[in-house]
């Protein structure tokens, strides 16, 4: 206890100089909206920078993993392209174009989640690509900056995305109840559909954000409330969100013309 107290007496002039600077800087930022405009822009530069050395770091160690489930995913793309260019005359998914990135932070646990990727501006991403992995959809594009960009989690309360049932060609919308980060519910399948556990969901095509055949899980449960004609179902998804690592951005050449029409019907 005397060391400290010499070390306080002994440093006393910096102590209080550092504190006056502390409350001086505060107020400077805490009163000024250009200056804290700035500073909280580079923070946010800052924090990114590190979370992508953290993300760098990890995937040093879990190389073999990471190159397996990169394979898995180039397989998957250029099975689904193949297919669609030999089986559809329209070729719907020729419109939207791929580009890989790295998510350096993603969130599960809150009502509203969100993932932050390493690639922006100069990568040419717009607000509203999609992200997408091998196994399911997994979010939008939000905000955009130079070389980062944020995306909705499909595990956002706010979020909903068109699903379809594979085997029947029935949609509905799907969202997450802010529960379990591996079970989302599906609304607005009606009791005309034959559903049973396991069935698989995929994406439903019709917005300009994600084509068509995008997988992202199977019935769980379901069960049909008395007096309502739809079912409540829950849906277990392919991908864990508690371990992404690498994403697809999904681009829709045709965006711009799709939503022109689509406003102009409105």
């Amino acid at each position: 206890m005397r060391n400290f107290v010499d070390f306080i007496i002994k440093n006393i002039n910096s102590i209080i100089f550092l504190i006056l600077i502390s409350i001086s800087t505060t107020q400077i930022f805490s009163r000024n909206y250009y200056q804290a405009s700035k500073f909280n822009l580079f923070s946010s530069s800052v924090v990114n920078s590190i979370k992508e050395i953290k993300t760098e770091i990890f995937e040093y160690f879990d190389l073999v993993e990471t190159n397996q489930k990169l394979v898995i995913e180039n397989s998957y793309l250029k099975n689904n392209y193949n297919y669609n260019y030999e089986n559809d005359s329209i070729i719907l998914n020729k419109n939207y174009s791929y580009t890989p990135s790295k998510v350096i932070s993603n969130s599960i646990k809150f009502s509203k989640n969100f993932i932050t990727i390493d690639k922006g501006r100069f990568q040419n991403v717009e607000i509203d690509d999609g992200i997408i992995t091998s196994k399911g959809v997994i979010g939008v594009i939000n905000n955009v900056s130079n070389r980062f960009a944020t995306g909705i989690s499909i595990l956002n309360s706010q979020l909903k995305i068109n699903a379809v049932l594979k085997k029947s060609e029935h949609f509905g919308s799907l969202y997450w109840n802010g529960k379990n980060h591996q079970i989302m519910e599906l609304d607005d399948i009606p009791k005309s559909a034959n559903i049973s556990v396991g069935d698989t969901i995929i994406s439903g095509g019709m917005s300009s954000i994600f084509p068509r055949n995008i997988p992202i899980g199977v019935i769980y449960k379901f069960e049909l409330p008395e007096s309502t004609n739809y079912y409540e179902i829950s849906v277990k998804l392919f991908e864990d969100f508690g371990s992404l690592r690498n994403v697809y951005l999904v681009k829709n050449d045709f965006k711009q013309e799709f939503n022109d029409l689509k406003n102009l019907n409105e």
